[in-house]
Protein backbone atom coordinates (compact mmCIF):
# COMPACT_ATOMS: atom_id res chain seq x y z
CA UNK A 1 0.00 0.00 0.00
CA UNK A 2 1.19 3.45 -1.45
CA UNK A 3 1.86 6.77 1.84
CA UNK A 4 -1.49 8.32 -0.11
CA UNK A 5 -3.58 5.23 0.10
CA UNK A 6 -2.19 4.69 3.22
CA UNK A 7 -3.16 8.25 4.36
CA UNK A 8 -6.98 7.78 3.01
CA UNK A 9 -7.58 4.49 4.80
CA UNK A 10 -5.01 3.87 7.41
CA UNK A 11 -4.73 4.78 11.49
CA UNK A 12 -5.10 8.17 12.63
CA UNK A 13 -3.48 9.37 15.63
CA UNK A 14 -4.75 12.34 17.52
CA UNK A 15 -3.06 13.55 20.40
CA UNK A 16 -5.33 15.85 22.23
CA UNK A 17 -7.69 14.05 21.68
CA UNK A 18 -9.91 13.56 24.54
CA UNK A 19 -10.82 17.51 23.98
CA UNK A 20 -14.05 19.32 22.35
CA UNK A 21 -12.02 19.19 19.11
CA UNK A 22 -10.31 16.39 18.87
CA UNK A 23 -13.62 14.48 20.00
CA UNK A 24 -15.30 15.76 16.89
CA UNK A 25 -12.58 15.30 14.75
CA UNK A 26 -12.51 11.64 16.16
CA UNK A 27 -16.12 11.43 15.21
CA UNK A 28 -15.93 12.47 12.09
CA UNK A 29 -13.07 10.13 11.48
CA UNK A 30 -15.45 7.80 12.78
CA UNK A 31 -18.21 8.17 10.64
CA UNK A 32 -15.78 7.61 7.73
CA UNK A 33 -14.62 3.71 9.21
CA UNK A 34 -11.65 5.44 9.90
CA UNK A 35 -9.49 3.35 12.97
CA UNK A 36 -8.36 6.07 15.70
CA UNK A 37 -5.65 6.40 18.22
CA UNK A 38 -6.14 8.72 20.82
CA UNK A 39 -3.48 9.99 22.85
CA UNK A 40 -4.01 12.42 25.86
CA UNK A 41 -3.51 12.86 29.63
CA UNK A 42 -4.35 9.80 32.10
CA UNK A 43 -6.44 12.20 33.75
CA UNK A 44 -8.80 12.85 30.97
CA UNK A 45 -11.95 12.16 30.60
CA UNK A 46 -12.48 9.24 28.09
CA UNK A 47 -15.77 8.71 28.30
CA UNK A 48 -17.57 7.54 25.16
CA UNK A 49 -14.06 6.74 23.36
CA UNK A 50 -13.73 3.68 25.55
CA UNK A 51 -16.53 1.62 23.94
CA UNK A 52 -15.67 1.81 20.30
CA UNK A 53 -13.66 -0.94 19.13
CA UNK A 54 -12.05 1.15 16.38
CA UNK A 55 -10.60 3.07 18.47
CA UNK A 56 -7.47 2.77 20.35
CA UNK A 57 -6.71 4.80 23.11
CA UNK A 58 -2.87 5.77 24.79
CA UNK A 59 -2.54 7.64 27.61
CA UNK A 60 0.09 9.24 28.06
CA UNK A 61 1.89 12.83 28.17
CA UNK A 62 3.09 14.62 25.68
CA UNK A 63 6.35 15.44 27.04
CA UNK A 64 7.34 12.43 27.87
CA UNK A 65 9.25 10.38 24.89
CA UNK A 66 8.24 6.72 25.98
CA UNK A 67 5.22 7.67 26.05
CA UNK A 68 4.95 8.98 23.10
CA UNK A 69 6.36 6.48 21.20
CA UNK A 70 4.25 3.72 22.69
CA UNK A 71 1.52 6.12 20.43
CA UNK A 72 3.58 6.69 17.08
CA UNK A 73 3.51 2.39 15.87
CA UNK A 74 1.72 2.27 12.63
CA UNK A 75 0.29 5.50 11.90
CA UNK A 76 -0.51 6.38 8.67
CA UNK A 77 -1.71 10.23 9.91
CA UNK A 78 -1.81 12.48 12.89
CA UNK A 79 -3.45 14.93 13.99
CA UNK A 80 -1.21 17.21 16.78
CA UNK A 81 -3.75 18.94 18.97
CA UNK A 82 -2.02 18.55 21.91
CA UNK A 83 -1.11 21.78 23.44
CA UNK A 84 -1.36 24.53 25.89
CA UNK A 85 -3.57 27.42 25.18
CA UNK A 86 -4.02 30.83 26.30
CA UNK A 87 -4.12 31.85 29.07
CA UNK A 88 -2.59 29.12 30.63
CA UNK A 89 0.38 29.06 27.63
CA UNK A 90 0.96 33.00 29.38
CA UNK A 91 1.47 31.42 33.04
CA UNK A 92 4.74 29.76 32.86
CA UNK A 93 7.18 29.87 29.57
CA UNK A 94 9.22 26.47 30.55
CA UNK A 95 5.63 24.04 31.15
CA UNK A 96 4.50 25.96 27.79
CA UNK A 97 7.70 25.18 25.72
CA UNK A 98 7.57 21.76 27.45
CA UNK A 99 4.44 21.17 25.96
CA UNK A 100 3.92 22.78 22.88
CA UNK A 101 7.77 22.66 21.65
CA UNK A 102 9.50 19.49 23.69
CA UNK A 103 5.94 17.64 22.84
CA UNK A 104 5.86 18.24 19.07
CA UNK A 105 10.05 17.19 18.61
CA UNK A 106 8.67 14.51 20.94
CA UNK A 107 5.86 13.24 18.56
CA UNK A 108 8.16 14.19 15.41
CA UNK A 109 11.26 11.79 16.40
CA UNK A 110 8.47 9.27 17.20
CA UNK A 111 6.88 9.24 13.79
CA UNK A 112 10.33 9.60 11.88
CA UNK A 113 11.24 6.47 13.57
CA UNK A 114 7.96 3.85 14.18
CA UNK A 115 5.57 5.75 10.96
CA UNK A 116 7.91 7.78 8.64
CA UNK A 117 5.55 7.91 5.89
CA UNK A 118 2.58 9.22 8.31
CA UNK A 119 0.96 12.40 7.25
CA UNK A 120 1.71 15.15 10.17
CA UNK A 121 -0.61 17.87 10.93
CA UNK A 122 0.59 20.28 13.20
CA UNK A 123 -1.94 22.41 14.60
CA UNK A 124 -0.64 26.41 14.73
CA UNK A 125 -2.08 28.97 15.31
CA UNK A 126 -2.62 32.90 13.24
CA UNK A 127 -1.49 34.47 16.49
CA UNK A 128 1.99 34.11 14.77
CA UNK A 129 1.52 37.02 12.32
CA UNK A 130 1.49 39.05 15.93
CA UNK A 131 0.19 42.60 15.60
CA UNK A 132 -0.84 43.09 11.25
CA UNK A 133 -3.24 45.90 12.41
CA UNK A 134 -1.29 48.69 10.40
CA UNK A 135 -1.01 46.45 7.07
CA UNK A 136 -3.36 45.87 3.92
CA UNK A 137 -4.84 42.80 4.22
CA UNK A 138 -5.59 40.01 3.89
CA UNK A 139 -2.68 38.21 5.73
CA UNK A 140 -1.24 35.65 3.50
CA UNK A 141 1.05 32.31 4.89
CA UNK A 142 4.52 34.05 3.86
CA UNK A 143 3.95 37.17 5.78
CA UNK A 144 7.28 37.36 8.98
CA UNK A 145 5.92 35.59 12.10
CA UNK A 146 6.26 38.37 14.65
CA UNK A 147 5.40 36.62 18.38
CA UNK A 148 3.68 38.62 20.97
CA UNK A 149 2.64 36.45 23.38
CA UNK A 150 3.99 32.98 24.87
CA UNK A 151 1.74 30.88 22.94
CA UNK A 152 2.43 32.17 19.66
CA UNK A 153 6.34 31.95 20.49
CA UNK A 154 5.73 28.16 20.92
CA UNK A 155 3.60 27.75 17.80
CA UNK A 156 6.53 29.48 15.69
CA UNK A 157 9.11 26.86 17.36
CA UNK A 158 6.99 24.33 16.72
CA UNK A 159 6.52 24.71 12.87
CA UNK A 160 10.09 25.02 12.36
CA UNK A 161 10.69 21.47 14.03
CA UNK A 162 7.75 20.69 11.69
CA UNK A 163 9.60 22.07 8.98
CA UNK A 164 13.04 20.49 9.57
CA UNK A 165 11.19 17.30 10.14
CA UNK A 166 11.65 14.43 7.66
CA UNK A 167 7.66 14.36 7.34
CA UNK A 168 5.11 14.73 4.68
CA UNK A 169 3.46 17.86 7.03
CA UNK A 170 1.07 20.55 6.82
CA UNK A 171 1.09 23.56 9.37
CA UNK A 172 -2.53 24.90 9.91
CA UNK A 173 -2.49 28.49 11.28
CA UNK A 174 -6.31 28.40 13.02
CA UNK A 175 -7.63 31.84 13.95
CA UNK A 176 -9.71 32.45 16.82
CA UNK A 177 -12.45 29.38 16.59
CA UNK A 178 -15.86 30.54 17.59
CA UNK A 179 -17.86 28.10 19.74
CA UNK A 180 -21.55 27.88 19.25
CA UNK A 181 -22.87 27.78 22.81
CA UNK A 182 -23.17 30.25 25.93
CA UNK A 183 -20.24 31.65 27.15
CA UNK A 184 -19.16 34.83 29.48
CA UNK A 185 -17.65 36.96 27.59
CA UNK A 186 -14.13 37.68 28.32
CA UNK A 187 -12.80 40.47 30.82
CA UNK A 188 -11.16 41.87 28.00
CA UNK A 189 -11.69 41.20 24.36
CA UNK A 190 -8.47 39.90 22.78
CA UNK A 191 -8.71 43.36 20.79
CA UNK A 192 -9.65 47.01 19.80
CA UNK A 193 -13.16 47.92 18.27
CA UNK A 194 -11.79 49.13 15.10
CA UNK A 195 -9.73 46.19 14.60
CA UNK A 196 -9.98 43.74 11.87
CA UNK A 197 -11.15 40.09 13.12
CA UNK A 198 -12.16 37.10 11.16
CA UNK A 199 -12.50 34.36 12.83
CA UNK A 200 -13.93 30.45 12.20
CA UNK A 201 -16.67 27.90 13.13
CA UNK A 202 -15.64 25.12 15.13
CA UNK A 203 -17.07 22.54 13.19
CA UNK A 204 -15.47 24.20 10.16
CA UNK A 205 -11.89 23.65 12.10
CA UNK A 206 -13.00 19.99 12.72
CA UNK A 207 -13.65 19.65 8.30
CA UNK A 208 -10.45 21.25 7.91
CA UNK A 209 -8.58 19.03 10.17
CA UNK A 210 -10.41 16.09 9.12
CA UNK A 211 -9.54 17.23 5.01
CA UNK A 212 -5.80 17.72 5.98
CA UNK A 213 -5.42 14.31 7.55
CA UNK A 214 -7.32 12.07 5.02
CA UNK A 215 -6.18 14.33 1.70
CA UNK A 216 -2.57 12.95 0.69
CA UNK A 217 -2.41 16.82 -1.20
CA UNK A 218 -3.41 18.63 1.75
CA UNK A 219 0.33 17.10 3.77
CA UNK A 220 2.59 20.39 2.78
CA UNK A 221 3.50 23.32 3.51
CA UNK A 222 1.47 26.20 5.59
CA UNK A 223 -2.33 27.01 5.04
CA UNK A 224 -4.30 29.76 7.18
CA UNK A 225 -7.54 28.45 8.63
CA UNK A 226 -10.35 30.86 9.04
CA UNK A 227 -14.27 31.81 8.09
CA UNK A 228 -13.88 33.05 4.95
CA UNK A 229 -15.17 36.58 3.88
CA UNK A 230 -18.44 36.30 5.76
CA UNK A 231 -16.46 36.10 9.07
CA UNK A 232 -14.61 39.49 8.34
CA UNK A 233 -15.53 42.20 10.74
CA UNK A 234 -14.60 44.28 13.24
CA UNK A 235 -13.94 43.89 16.87
CA UNK A 236 -17.03 46.22 17.71
CA UNK A 237 -18.84 44.53 15.11
CA UNK A 238 -18.12 40.71 17.00
CA UNK A 239 -18.91 42.34 20.28
CA UNK A 240 -21.98 43.95 19.69
CA UNK A 241 -23.47 40.56 17.74
CA UNK A 242 -22.26 38.44 21.57
CA UNK A 243 -24.55 40.61 23.75
CA UNK A 244 -27.13 41.00 21.08
CA UNK A 245 -27.57 37.06 21.23
CA UNK A 246 -27.74 37.55 24.90
CA UNK A 247 -30.09 40.30 24.69
CA UNK A 248 -27.90 42.38 26.55
CA UNK A 249 -26.06 46.19 25.88
CA UNK A 250 -22.63 45.89 24.96
CA UNK A 251 -21.91 49.47 26.67
CA UNK A 252 -19.68 47.57 29.46
CA UNK A 253 -17.60 45.64 27.08
CA UNK A 254 -13.62 46.13 28.03
CA UNK A 255 -11.52 46.15 24.69
CA UNK A 256 -7.37 46.02 24.33
CA UNK A 257 -5.78 49.40 24.63
CA UNK A 258 -3.53 48.18 21.54
CA UNK A 259 -4.28 45.80 18.99
CA UNK A 260 -4.30 42.30 19.07
CA UNK A 261 -2.70 39.70 17.01
CA UNK A 262 -6.27 39.14 14.99
CA UNK A 263 -6.82 40.40 11.25
CA UNK A 264 -8.46 38.96 8.01
CA UNK A 265 -6.71 36.42 6.35
CA UNK A 266 -5.78 34.58 2.57
CA UNK A 267 -7.77 31.47 3.15
CA UNK A 268 -8.00 30.52 -0.81
CA UNK A 269 -5.63 28.28 -0.79
CA UNK A 270 -6.59 26.27 1.84
CA UNK A 271 -9.96 26.47 1.05
CA UNK A 272 -9.29 24.92 -2.21
CA UNK A 273 -7.06 22.20 -0.73
CA UNK A 274 -9.33 21.34 2.21
CA UNK A 275 -13.15 22.91 1.74
CA UNK A 276 -13.93 23.56 4.76
CA UNK A 277 -15.68 26.82 5.42
CA UNK A 278 -19.10 25.22 5.20
CA UNK A 279 -20.80 27.98 8.13
CA UNK A 280 -20.73 31.64 7.44
CA UNK A 281 -21.08 33.96 10.04
CA UNK A 282 -24.86 34.20 9.25
CA UNK A 283 -25.51 30.61 10.42
CA UNK A 284 -23.09 30.78 13.20
CA UNK A 285 -25.45 34.21 14.18
CA UNK A 286 -28.17 32.39 13.77
CA UNK A 287 -26.93 28.98 16.50
CA UNK A 288 -26.13 31.30 18.88
CA UNK A 289 -29.72 32.91 18.74
CA UNK A 290 -31.32 29.45 18.66
CA UNK A 291 -29.50 28.51 21.78
CA UNK A 292 -30.67 31.57 24.02
CA UNK A 293 -33.74 31.12 22.90
CA UNK A 294 -34.25 27.39 24.04
CA UNK A 295 -32.17 28.41 27.11
CA UNK A 296 -35.00 30.69 27.93
CA UNK A 297 -37.68 28.42 27.39
CA UNK A 298 -36.32 26.39 29.35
Amino acid sequence: MNESTQQESGLVLVTGGAGSVGRQLIDRLRGAARPVRVFDLPMMDFSGLEDDPGIDIVKGDITRPDDVASAAVGIAAAAHLAALLPPNSERDRSLTFAVNVEGTRNLIDALEEHSPGAAFVFTSSISTYGNTSAEQPPVTVDHPQQAIDLYAESKIAGEKLVVESALRAVSLRIAPIAVPAFLEPPQVWPFTPDQRVEMVHRDDVVDALFAAVTLPEAAQGVLNIAGGPSWQLTGRDYVKDFYDFVGAPADGAVYRDSPGWVDWYDTEESQNILGYQNRPYGHYAQQMRDIVQAMMEE
